[in-house]
């Protein structure tokens, strides 16, 4: 042994150190033995680092010695060797400089605990299909625990806490992407699960982190859609029986908006649809009548937007507190196993069944509920907080984005609001759209930002006024501010500017997609007050660059509405005329004549545009 170490005198140190560390590489030891040693340590009355480092350097000398016994020197750096010794001493060096500036230890307390690990991402491998967890240690540390390990869990939407056991282990690390099986369309899906980090502490596991969830479920979609309509902001709320009529070719119209009501789907059978697991059942005649429908739209290069609206009072759809509450519509039900199994099989089928793909026609945007902020009428629940509504509406939505875009990657998911816009009223019949926005861009950013859109409905106030550009003693009603009590045509800059800030912005940087999914004015009070009403929105929303498009409500009259002063079907009036003629060169012969009646010289004096 010491004519060994003689004729290595000569040597670099360095390169000595590094086979030395190398060594103890190749033998398995000190990667295992720096945790396990150092964990002991701290459990047996937190031994000084110094003697860390000696026990270490100790191994790693007695380690490397017996290496160097049984290779002669001359075969490690003589001839090819000396590859074989660059690369043990480049491996080396890194392990000496990684046990010199290895993390501290520290232990998990009560004002540490919840957030010790950071999740950065929860996403789908596009290349292994696996779900990858990325976390980060913002205190650059490890902790102290029972093993030398981190767990992962994934919950379902409605559970708060971990149980079972971990899918996956991962050495204790600063920084980590963890691995599972996404198990997509089985039952044992993650697909809708939410992933959070433990460790095991006095023998139970302790979540350290909040949760996060899938948040690009487009990575498993098989279809990727073109979208129609992109050649115009025109569209409409169309009536199927006029589908054929050639009003919408006529109109130039680009965009139809359609209800999907999920009684007429779900009630009755004929279609058998199965989904993680599950067989569901779905009323063969009436998705045969939204297949003729779809597919005709779709034929005349018609973008369909379809608002998928539950009325089903007693159902497992239905949120379990709103079910029997003699309303309009309910609340979707993502609050428990069944409610999230049933609304995901749902929107997986639509999904599948409107992709374009099948001859059904494409349904592009789907419009989940209508008015969801007015909870007595048309979102029914029993009063709460906004904080927790907008938790319920978000995790509906989120199951019918996650299902639709791992079907089709194009898929648009949108929420529905109404223009009641910061009321502050103490009516609690209804949430403020900015609270409620608020707080549900906050829930989703939160645990999993994804790319939910907005669908928004700039009525006038009250909705029987006629004029869209004044509305009289009620003008106080709207103002230029993100305060303003309304929301409407005159003041839709207020949404698309709030939208623009940096907490609203999608995944991409970009300004959420923004459409008038339903709006109109009612030609009781004169079909010119119509027409000019019409015009006005459209030249306002024409030239505001975050609208997609317009849906004016809608084709015709709807006999209820018109018995309330709300007359707004455009067919047979001369509000059709001037839609009709908005958008086209022939706007100063059937449009510029109803600047008199607003008041205005020209269309620039409309100060509201962005």
């Amino acid at each position: 042994m010491n004519d060994l170490f003689s004729s290595l005198k000569n040597k670099k140190w360095l390169k000595i150190a590094g086979i030395v560390a190398a060594a103890v590489l190749v033998l398995g030891g000190i990667g295992g033995c720096i945790g396990h040693t150092k964990h002991k340590a701290y459990l047996a009355e937190q031994k000084s680092i110094a003697e860390d480092d000696a026990l270490i350097k100790q191994m790693a000398y007695t380690l490397a010695l017996d290496t160097f016994h049984k290779h002669a020197v001359e075969d490690v750096f003589g001839g090819t060797g000396e590859e074989v010794a660059d690369a043990l001493v480049n491996a080396g060096i890194d392990t000496v400089e990684g046990v010199n500036n290895r993390p501290p230890y520290v232990e998990i307390t009560d004002a540490n605990r919840a957030h010790f690990a950071d999740i950065q991402s929860v996403l789908i491998s596009p290349e292994t299909g696996m779900v990858e967890v990325s976390v980060d240690i913002p205190a650059k540390a490890l902790p102290v625990s029972d093993d030398g390990y981190y767990y992962l869990f994934s919950k379902a939407i409605y559970q708060d806490s971990i149980s079972g056991e971990p899918i996956a282990k991962i050495e204790k690390d600063t920084d980590f992407i963890a691995e599972c099986n996404l198990n997509y369309n089985s039952a044992q899906s993650r697909l809708f699960d939410k992933f959070s980090i433990a460790l095991r502490i006095n023998n139970e596991y302790v979540e350290v982190s909040d949760s996060m969830y899938i948040t690009n479920p487009e990575a498993k979609a098989a279809y990727a859609s073109g979208r129609e309509g992109t050649s115009s902001k025109k569209g409409l709320l169309v009536y199927s029986e006029l589908i054929t009529s050639g009003q919408l070719e006529d109109l130039g119209v680009k965009h139809a908006a359609y209800n999907v009501y999920t009684s007429l789907i779900c009630n009755g059978g004929g279609i058998s649809y199965t989904y993680n697991g599950h067989t569901y059942n779905f009323n063969a005649h009436q998705v045969g009548l939204y297949d003729i429908i779809f597919s005709r739209l779709s034929s005349r290069g018609i973008d369909i937007n379809a608002i998928i609206i539950n009325d089903l009072s007693n159902s497992t759809l239905t949120y379990p507190s709103s079910r029997g509450g003699g309303a309009t519509l309910y609340a979707f039900n993502a609050a428990d196993e069944e409610g999230v199994n049933y609304l995901a099989a749902v929107a997986s089928f639509l999904a599948n069944r409107y992709s374009g793909a099948s001859g059904h026609g494409k349904v592009s945007n789907w419009i989940i509920g209508n008015e969801v902020n007015e909870r007595t009428v048309y979102n029914y629940t029993p009063y709460m907080g906004v904080d927790e509504y907008a938790k319920l509406y978000a995790d509906v939505v989120r199951v019918f984005y996650n299902a639709m875009c791992a079907v089709n990657s194009t898929t648009r998911v949108y929420v529905s609001l109404d223009n009641r816009w910061n009321m502050n009223k103490s009516d609690k019949s209804f949430y403020d759209v900015k609270d409620m926005m608020d707080a549900f861009n906050s829930y989703m950013c939160a645990y999993g930002n994804i790319n939910w859109h907005v669908g928004y409905h700039p009525y006038n106030y009250p909705l029987t006024e006629a004029k869209a550009w004044s509305w009289g003693r009620y003008d106080s009603m709207v103002s230029g501010s993100s305060s303003s009590p309304i929301v409407s045509m005159r003041n839709i800059h207020v949404l698309t500017d709030y939208l623009s800030q940096s907490s609203y912005l999608d995944n991409d940087g970009n300004v959420r997609h923004v459409i008038l999914s339903e709006m109109g004015y009612t030609s009781s009070r004169g079909q010119n007050l119509q027409a000019a009403s019409i015009a006005y929105a459209w030249k306002i929303m024409e030239r505001n660059s975050h609208i997609d498009y317009m849906l004016l409500s809608r084709q015709v009259d709807a006999a209820p509405e018109v018995a309330e002063g709300l007359a707004l079907g455009i067919s047979g009036k001369e509000g059709y005329t001037a839609y009709k003629y908005c958008g086209t060169g022939q706007e100063s012969t059937y449009v510029d004549k109803y600047l008199g009646v607003i008041g205005i010289s020209s269309w620039s004096a409309i100060q509201n545009p962005r």
